[in-house]
């Protein structure tokens, strides 16, 4: 894999099984109504393809209806970017550290990914979320994490958060708000939207290592904050994942573990422990 980034086969694969089952259910649901409607009340199409149209259209929440929720999710996802700016200049405090702006820097030219700035946040939970401001991306690590963490941990976790915006999870993101808004009433729909989520942390984990050069500095850094996990009591006041990825998020289990935007820890290592040490 190149650190240049690649197509996930697996992010693809889901994807394109939403979209096939997005297709039949509209087909199947639209060809309902077609017939419920009354004799002469819905003309024929003059052939099969616009037939095909025409029973998509008809289906209440078809595609015609994603151009209403696009817009809803784009001006959610304005809004809540504009909170998340605001509540970082309020808890954002300076980087004294300028050794790790410029190994954010370094990591970020291997990756391609130009505009890019440290901020260091006053929390006591370890983590760290990148965030697109204006044309800038703001990469945010927290008081705690840099207390946990060594010099080659933490570039672990900048080459994550960079392998992000290498891999443009902000539009995997729009898209999952967007078709688990308009499809939420399907049962298959938000199962196979939060598995691509959680696919691409995997795959961020992945690049990022590419971009490091090995798996053990990331693998450290997990297993350090599962360990200080098992006794925080505190708030993990570090801006979750409505529209961005966190590094880390609350452990779940079983339907809430499936329902999760995020895999655990715990399978995260696993994962990286099959890449090349």
């Amino acid at each position: 894999m190149s650190a240049k980034g690649r197509r996930d086969r697996k992010t693809l694969l889901y994807v394109a099984v939403l979209c096939t089952l997005l297709f039949v259910s509209s087909f199947i649901i639209g060809s309902y109504v077609a017939m419920k409607r009354p004799s002469g009340s819905f003309p024929a199409p003059p052939n099969a393809a616009l037939g095909v149209v025409a029973v998509l259209l008809l289906n209440p929440l078809g595609p015609h209806s994603l151009i209403l929720y696009a817009i809803a999710v784009l001006g959610f996802i304005h809004f809540k970017s504009w909170r998340v700016g605001k509540e970082i200049g309020r808890k954002s405090i300076p980087a004294r550290d300028l050794d790790l702006q410029e190994t954010l820097n370094r990591v970020a030219k291997e990756a391609g990914v130009e505009n890019i700035e440290l901020t260091v946040m006053d929390s006591s939970f370890p983590n760290a979320f990148v965030f697109k401001k204006g044309q800038k991306h703001l990469v945010a690590v927290t008081i705690r994490l840099l207390e946990m963490l060594d010099t080659d941990e933490l570039e672990s976790v900048l080459a994550h958060e960079v392998a992000h915006i290498r891999n443009k999870d902000r539009r995997v993101k729009i898209f999952g708000l967007i078709i688990g808004s308009n499809y939420f009433h399907l049962p298959f729909v938000l199962p196979l939207v939060k598995a691509i989520f959680r696919r691409r942390e995997y795959l961020a984990d992945e690049t990022g290592t590419v971009l490091k050069g090995t798996p053990k500095p990331l693998i450290s850094t997990l297993l350090k904050i599962s360990e200080y996990m098992k006794s925080f009591s505190g708030s993990m006041d570090s801006y979750p994942s409505s529209i961005s990825f966190s590094f880390i998020s609350p452990a779940k289990s079983g339907l809430r573990k499936l329902l999760s935007s995020s895999p655990t820890i715990e399978d995260r290592i696993r994962n990286l422990m099959k890449l090349p040490l």
